[in-house]
């Protein structure tokens, strides 16, 4: 009995080896700490076909931007993923990647034609943050627009490297929104504005001070008669004084 327990046991870590090992690509579940690609993408199953070109047109799009402006964008292109999914595996990659969150992953299972976006989570500290990092509100906008620019209709290769184009291109307009100088007019409205703002605000403190302290300066004033003593006179508690009579004879 015991050796039927001991090689059901055996079995079952034999499978979950073998499920975890599943879970990631070959070349990355034999590496745990695998780098980045070079060129920035990785292909190692030929999805892109040598003729076409795409593969070396999209490389030079994600290190053209790198070296203007520090960001990173890597694709890897996966036939079919295991016990594992598109989204999860482009987050995975991304915390191995890039752990400043100074980039984005993008990962394309052909088999299903299923995307993936390795997004930063705010790892890095305010100060160690690097300058190329983009706010995660900026990176959603810049996602959904990509997506909704690329015609889904389009076959999968040619599909992968219109996406890819339209990421680098959003995210270098964003680049050189953020470099710009501000119009000179905008500037002097934004500072009128900041002065308005702050000078409300003072008004109203005065204000709201003023109606504090209001009632508590008038108050509500008393008036008491003085006790005065004399005797009552005509029914008057305090109405002493001189009484003088006059009398008339008859005629």
């Amino acid at each position: 009995m015991w050796r039927l327990f001991l090689v059901v046991g055996l079995g079952i870590l034999a499978w979950a080896g073998s499920a975890r090992a599943q879970e990631l690509p070959e070349w990355l579940s034999k590496s745990a700490n695998s780098k980045p690609p070079d060129y920035g993408v990785r292909d190692e199953n030929g999805f892109f076909t040598r003729d076409s070109g795409a593969l070396k047109r999209i490389s030079e799009q994600v290190r053209q931007l790198e070296a203007e402006h520090g960001f990173k964008i890597y694709l890897l292109v996966e036939p079919v993923l295991i016990a594992t999914s598109a989204p999860e595996l482009a987050a995975r990659l991304q915390q191995a990647w890039l752990p400043m969150g100074d980039g984005l992953v993008v990962v394309y299972e052909s088999d299903n034609r299923s995307l993936g976006f390795g997004r930063d989570i705010g790892n890095a500290a305010p100060d160690e943050a690097p300058a190329s990092l983009v706010p995660t509100h900026e990176t959603a906008a810049i996602l959904m627009r990509a997506r909704e620019a690329t015609e889904e209709s389009l076959a999968p290769e040619a599909y992968v490297e219109a996406l890819m184009g339209n990421l680098v291109r959003e995210f270098d307009n964003y680049f050189q929104r953020r470099k710009a100088p501000l119009p000179a007019g905008r500037s002097l409205r934004l500072a009128l504005l900041t002065v308005g703002g702050l000078t409300l605000l003072a008004l109203a403190a005065i204000g709201v001070g003023a109606l504090v302290r209001l009632p508590a300066m008038a108050g509500n004033e008393r008036f008491r008669f003085s006790r005065v003593d004399r005797p009552e006179r005509l029914g008057a508690p305090c109405g002493g004084g001189s009484v003088t009579t006059r009398r008339f004879r008859a005629p």
